[in-house]
């Protein structure tokens, strides 16, 4: 399994335009439902922090970055970050749980 997470600051003007963009991307995720791709976005209570978390079994292969609204959020997330551009980390897995 991999997992990775971003994590980013955007402009305060840019809030309501990133959060759109990313509910647009996860409408498309959820037509096309993608198997073994686990995909939840955040955004800080009230702030201008968003945080993604991306997890894919085993030997699936991420399908966001052929996904054309998945370019329109990088690309709005790009107009309105605040200091460095985003950049995936990579987590190790050290514990999980869905009931």
């Amino acid at each position: 399994m991999s997992v990775m997470m971003i994590r980013y600051q955007v402009a305060e003007d840019g809030v309501e335009d990133v959060a759109g963009a990313v509910e647009a991307a996860f409408a498309a995720l959820a037509s096309r439902r993608p198997e073994g791709l686990r995909y939840s976005y955040y955004r800080a209570a009230g702030g201008t922090e968003f945080v993604a978390m991306l997890e894919l079994d085993e030997g699936v292969e991420n399908p966001l970055p052929g996904m054309g609204v998945a370019q329109e959020l990088r690309a709005t997330v790009a107009k309105w970050i605040v200091g460095e551009p985003p950049a995936p980390q990579t987590l190790d897995v050290l514990g999980s749980y869905a009931g």
